[in-house]
């Protein structure tokens, strides 16, 4: 499963996976960089972010989905 996700690859040979929303203003954009596929996942899901069962998305851009939902929710009961 882990091979299927994207990751960002640095220099040093380490891997982190992305954000793949970046909509929060306040996105952390990539995660941790690690030794492994498996130990950035791990991170991610230690950090809580939140997987789709194809990507990640941070905590900040979920919390900027659940305001844009309560938005849209206040409007239309307005």
């Amino acid at each position: 499963m882990s091979d299927e996700l994207l990751y960002i690859e640095d220099g040093d040979g380490g891997f982190a996976i992305p954000c793949q929303l970046k909509i929060a203003e306040d996105c952390v954009q990539v995660g941790e960089f690690c030794e492994t596929k498996e130990d950035a996942r791990h991170w991610a899901e230690e950090e809580c972010w939140i997987f789709s069962g194809e990507w990640y998305l941070c905590v900040e851009c979920n919390q900027q989905i659940m305001r844009n939902i309560s938005n849209l929710q206040t409007k239309k009961m307005n």
